[in-house]
């Protein structure tokens, strides 16, 4: 008789949640919205979480659930074993279940073997009938768990497994969590939608979350690129945030705070060798330990370097027991490993073989190279420590390719890896590396470079030599437009374009592009469209989709110029896709600006939290590329954030990480600061710091807006408007509306002369505000009626909150009386009220902004602070308090402390 291995106490026991959990509420819901599917099936990877899930879901079900929680070792690993441990957690729900079935199993003989599919479907006849039995008495519903399915999985388990599946009544679902997925036929509950799969990508945490996790343990870090750094390698993997909070513990000892260690650390290692890379075959550890060495991989490529071929089935193995393996396309071609599971791996070959490496990117070069793919065979080559055959690949490198990507981060990486000896070897390296000096925003050593294509001159025909003299002179146009040197620009490109052939149409476009982007900064929108037609034109001809995303994203801030914003978000989001279809690299310039763009387009049309999150995504990716372009989002994301007072510090902050990227970078101040100052101006008007903004102003004025203006940056074309918008509400604060009105009225007639419908609309709401706050109703309500008809078709929101929000006297008024359009209806249900004198409710309004001192008071007030306590309470005079209470009551139209508090609550000037 075959000896029965006995079940260990804690084998049917649920362990509890750790210390430091991180609930998973989307997660939870997702499960508990499929209550009624037969099957829930977690699958991933060692470390993220699978079992801790269950649990949690498990702690949460409704009363009168039970769950059955099975923790399965490989003692299971027999289909006998595996249904007896089965047969005894089903008797936690219901007791005596299965006595028949266990006798059988424990008087088995290894010589006549016992039909253990029969026993499986007595077994779930007998569970039918106590189901039925016992009627009112049993459990609403029972969830089965079967945690790490992986280390019993066969054959002969899968095989009972899917009888299960089969033959358990209604009231059960099955839980499976698994490193590996099963060897069932799922395709019918499929069909049916009768399972949930949540895979790796499901339980990855965001970074949101990541940094939640950490700083609940307690760690910090200083330094935010470091921690966006380390965020990023982690690919939010739970256990891999968990080992780094250990260590930094064991780090820090008895010091505080903790810190994130800089490198992943022997936990991280030690973790990955033992639950995943020993377990693995001896071949198969042959292969992670040479695939490792490779960004990305296919089986083609892999067999290429490792002499082989056998790749497909290993990685067909590694997918399928989920080893870390990271799918780039949906065909399943192309994969990489997770970024800390390459550490693991590389660190180990290094330690075993440290030439191996250099023979396994050896032979990579000259497979990439052989498809076509410089940019990866120029990668290998370095890290082969072969830097003339890496120099020769770079001047192979198509340089419409490198004006299509622009892949600054890694050009700049060749550049410095390359000998300075190589660098303007030939005429085509000195451009490469030009264009890579433009891109990062590095001008004069762009410039110097340049100079060097002189050595070149003249090439053996005329052809050749007046093609190689518009090529530079397309790089020296840019660099001038770059500069703020308008003229130039303008000159040096419209001669390239006279000589550039449709074969430099990467060069044509960007000289297009650039023309089109002066005329924009001067305000010539008709010219500007005009250049953009024709660069989509040649785009579409070169059938490159990234030069046709270059070129759209330049018509959509056309559109966006002209006031068209839902047109330009249409234009950019269909970019978007297409690019997403593609077979393109995971970082791309182009994607970055077109997301960043995204979300400022989402936050003009009332958006804000889409706003700010897409802002992320594209800030994000845009520093990854090392795009100057991430400027945009910067300020954007600051802008949205400055416009309500609970998020001013978060304003500052993004404004204070901007500048220090553009520092850290050494990009030239031409290119951010009159940006970044004008709107910390704006910022710190919101904060009663007008000192400063009457310290910076006049010097943004005189730069940007005075009779000779300096060229704003190439992102940003209405930078004066801006600047003078700004002054605007300075004057306003000083108390000279007259001045005031004098600067809008002469900003909004410049604005429409050149068409500009997206400022035009902002000014007028800034001038209907002061004429509210004045008493010219009239006047205020003739304006916003303007700006509402070209705001509706649009969607165009946001320069209509902070006037909503102020609710000034006659807003409601001439709300109502403006045309229906649904922009104008959700700007009335915006207004905020109270309870009028027979309780119907009617508008609040506020008269003239409250100054932060007087918000102050105001909070003491609504405290119900007397005003000698406020006095106290605030270290000022008794008089003063009695003189802000006036004003407050005065710029609230109320009369007594009541009204005040309640009216300010109704303008959300009080939480």
């Amino acid at each position: 008789m075959a000896s029965p291995i006995p079940l260990y106490p804690g084998k049917s026991f649920r362990p509890p949640l750790p210390a430091d959990h991180l609930p998973r509420p989307r997660l939870v819901q997702l499960l508990g919205d499929s209550a009624l599917r037969r099957l829930i099936l977690i699958s991933a990877p060692a470390g993220f979480g699978k079992s801790t899930l269950a649990a949690e879901y498990c702690e949460q079900l409704p009363d009168r659930w039970r769950s059955v929680w099975l923790a399965l070792d490989p003692r299971d690993a027999s289909a006998g074993q595996f249904l007896r441990t089965l047969i005894s957690g089903l008797q936690s729900v219901l007791p005596r279940l299965g006595e028949q079935q266990l006798t059988l199993l424990e008087q088995t003989h290894s010589q006549q073997p016992l039909d253990l599919e029969s026993v499986t479907r007595a077994l779930l006849a007998s569970l039918a009938e106590r189901c039925e039995a016992t009627g009112r008495n049993a459990p609403e519903r029972v969830v089965l768990v079967l945690d790490d399915y992986h280390l019993v999985q066969s054959q002969q388990c899968d095989r009972l497994c899917a009888l299960l599946l089969e033959g358990l009544p209604g009231s059960f679902q099955l839980m499976l969590t698994s490193r590996k997925k099963p060897g069932w036929h799922l395709a019918r509950l499929r069909l049916g939608n009768q399972v949930l799969e949540l895979g790796e990508d499901h339980l990855r945490l965001g970074n949101e979350s990541a940094a939640e996790f950490l700083r609940r343990a307690g760690v910090t870090e200083p330094d935010p690129e470091w921690a966006r750094h380390i965020l990023q390698r982690n690919e939010g993997w739970f256990a891999g945030l968990r080992l780094m909070a250990i260590a930094a513990e064991q780090a820090a000892g008895a010091l505080r705070p903790l810190t994130l260690p800089k490198t992943p650390g022997p936990l991280i290692n030690e973790y990955l060798l033992e639950e995943v890379v020993l377990r693995q075959p001896q071949q198969v550890q042959t292969f992670l330990q040479d695939a490792a060495w490779l960004d990305r991989f296919s089986a083609e490529l892999c067999d290429s370097v490792r002499d082989s071929e056998d790749s497909a089935a290993i990685l067909e193995h590694l997918a399928s027991h989920r080893v870390f393996l990271v799918p780039l396309d949906p065909e399943g071609h192309w994969y990489r490993f997770h970024h800390l599971f390459s550490d693991v791996l590389r660190n180990r070959g290094a330690a075993a073989d440290p030439k191996r490496q250099l023979r396994i990117h050896r032979r990579a070069c000259q497979w990439f190279a052989a498809q076509g793919l410089i940019a990866e065979a120029i990668e290998h080559a370095l890290a082969a420590e072969r830097p003339d055959e890496a120099a020769s690949l770079v001047q192979a490198l198509p340089l419409d390719q490198l004006l299509a990507e622009q892949p600054v981060a890694k050009l700049l990486r060749w550049k410095a890896e390359l000998p300075t000896v190589l660098q303007a070897s030939s005429e085509r390296l000195v451009l490469v590396h030009a264009w890579t000096l433009a891109l990062a925003c590095q001008l004069e050593d762009a410039e110097l470079m340049l100079d060097r294509l002189s050595a070149f001159l003249p090439q053996p025909d005329a052809h050749r030599q007046e093609q190689l003299l518009a090529l530079a002179l397309t790089l020296k146009g840019y660099l001038a437009r770059q500069a703020g040197k308008l003229e130039e620009a303008f000159s040096c490109l419209g001669q390239a374009l006279d000589s550039l052939t449709d074969d430099a149409s990467g060069s044509r476009l960007i000289a297009m592009l650039t023309l089109a982007e002066i005329d924009l900064a001067e305000r010539r929108i008709d010219d500007a469209r005009g250049r953009v037609r024709d660069a989509i034109a040649l785009a579409q001809r070169t059938g490159s989709p990234l030069f046709e995303a270059q070129a759209q994203l330049m018509r959509a801030r056309l559109q966006q110029a002209r006031g068209l914003v839902e047109r330009a978000r249409g234009t950019v989001q269909a970019q978007l896709a297409l690019i997403d279809a593609g077979d393109h690299a995971e970082d791309l310039s182009i994607r970055a600006r077109l997301t960043m763009y995204e979300g400022y387009l989402a936050g003009l049309q009332g958006e804000r939290e889409q706003a700010l999150a897409t802002l992320d995504v594209g800030i994000a990716e845009a520093r990854r590329c090392r795009d100057i372009h991430v400027l945009l989002g910067y300020c954007m994301k600051a802008s949205l954030l400055g416009r309500q007072r609970d998020t001013l510090g978060e304003g500052f902050d993004t404004l204070t990480e901007a500048e220090r990227l553009m520092h850290m970078w050494d990009i030239p101040p031409v290119l951010h600061l009159g940006w970044l100052t004008v709107l910390k101006c704006d910022l710190w008007m919101s904060t009663d710091r007008r000192e400063l903004a009457d310290q910076w102003l006049p010097r943004l004025r005189q730069t940007y807006c005075g009779p000779a203006p300096a060229a704003p940056p190439p992102f940003y074309h209405a930078l004066a408007a801006y600047i003078e918008l700004v002054n605007a509400r300075l004057l306003w604060l000083r108390g000279d509306q007259a001045g005031c009105e004098h600067a809008l009225r002469a900003l909004l007639a410049t604005l429409q002369r050149a068409g500009e419908g997206l400022q035009l609309i902002i000014v007028q709401v800034h001038l209907a505000r002061l004429l509210f706050h004045t008493n010219r109703e009239v006047e205020a309500g003739a304006l916003l009626r303007a700006a509402l008809d070209m705001a509706a078709a649009q969607r165009i929101v946001d320069p209509f909150l902070s006037l909503v929000r102020q609710s000034p006297p006659g807003l409601h008024s001439a709300l109502a009386d403006a045309p229906a359009s649904t922009l104008r209806d959700d700007l009335l249900a915006m207004l905020p009220a109270i309870a009028g004198p027979t309780g119907k409710p009617v508008a609040a309004t506020l008269r003239e902004p409250l100054s932060t001192r007087e918000l102050d008071v105001l909070r003491c007030i609504a405290q119900g602070y007397s005003n000698q306590q406020i006095s106290e309470a605030l270290y000022i005079s008794l008089h003063t308090v009695k003189s802000h209470a006036r004003r407050i009551n005065n710029k609230l139209g109320v009369a007594r402390r009541t009204q005040a508090v309640a009216q300010a609550k109704a303008l959300g000037l009080l939480g």
